[in-house]
């Protein structure tokens, strides 16, 4: 018989409950409706969390900086790449299979830079403010940007705690 919504723990046999775990558990065929929130990172007291905003908030701005530099293109590819994150699976799609901004929606963003002579002097604090000017973008597209431009340290993180929990749990 099929399982029903396969979680990747399902798939692989792991008896382990959501309480045990100290991550979310992710369906093999579609996203958990979950999202980073890049100002609870910025919030929280953690300065690993507060650094992962910095890492974000660096990265975006760095789109300003080629703006700057006159590589729009190379800013737009990147914004465009960085706008949908399927390796993580959070969001909302049905099939884990996002669908990426368009460039028009792209240069859309990346004008912020030039209309708003602050974010194009200093950048921006919270990229999540993009928001308020752009329509089409929301919770999910922000978590997929962030969690984009911090998924090797997201992925560096998971296995490391991983393997010093293995490491702790071994008998010699």
């Amino acid at each position: 018989m099929a399982i029903v919504r396969p979680r990747i723990i399902d798939y692989h046999g792991i008896s382990a409950t959501q309480a045990q775990l100290d991550f979310a558990i992710a369906f093999l065929d579609e996203d958990i409706p979950l999202y980073v929130d890049p100002f609870l990172l910025w919030k929280s007291p953690s300065q690993q969390d507060q650094s992962l905003h910095t890492s974000i908030i660096n990265s975006f701005n760095n789109l300003n900086f080629l703006v700057q530099k006159g590589k729009i293109d190379q800013a737009r590819d990147n914004l465009i790449l960085a706008s949908e994150c399927q390796e993580i699976g959070l969001g909302l799609s049905k099939k884990r299979k996002g669908i990426k901004i368009s460039r028009n929606k792209a240069d859309e963003i990346l004008s912020l830079f030039q209309k708003i002579p602050e974010y194009g002097k200093y950048g921006f604090v919270h990229f999540e403010e993009i928001q308020f000017y752009v329509d089409g973008i929301a919770k999910d597209r922000i978590s997929d940007i962030c969690c984009n431009f911090i998924k090797s340290l997201i992925i560096f993180d998971r296995l490391y705690n991983t393997t010093m929990r293995r490491s702790r749990n071994t008998n010699y």
